[in-house]
């Protein structure tokens, strides 16, 4: 796994907002813009895999969406708080499985 930096929660919100943006044709979405108005169910569902899909893509990191997301009542800042929150905790999961796979590694190649 190479080292890439996670990404501070203002370049995530804002990597949200733009794909929300080009995902709902809509300039004027703001972390204040209530998450229920961005679309309906289905945009809200497409827009949490593409920023999945994206998210993966970039940091090799898979992102875990929960259900309940799609229909949170809340303004968009708290749909990225917490996927924010759920990403930092699988990218530090990451990196220590990784450093704890490269140790092992390193003991098994010096038994041979």
């Amino acid at each position: 796994m190479t080292a890439v930096r996670r990404p501070g929660f203002e370049q995530f919100q804002e990597d949200l907002l733009v794909l929300i943006k080009e995902m709902v044709k809509k300039e004027d979405i703001l972390p204040s813009t209530p998450w229920l108005e961005v679309g309906d169910a289905g945009t809200r569902e497409a827009i949490l895999q593409a920023f999945k899909k994206r998210m993966e893509s970039i940091y090799g990191v898979e992102l875990v969406i929960e259900p309940h997301l799609v229909n949170l009542d809340r303004p968009v800042v708290s749909i990225a708080i917490q996927l924010h929150h759920v990403f930092n905790t699988i990218f530090l999961m990451e990196q220590i499985n990784a450093r704890i796979r490269a140790r092992l590694g390193k003991n098994r190649q010096g038994e041979v």
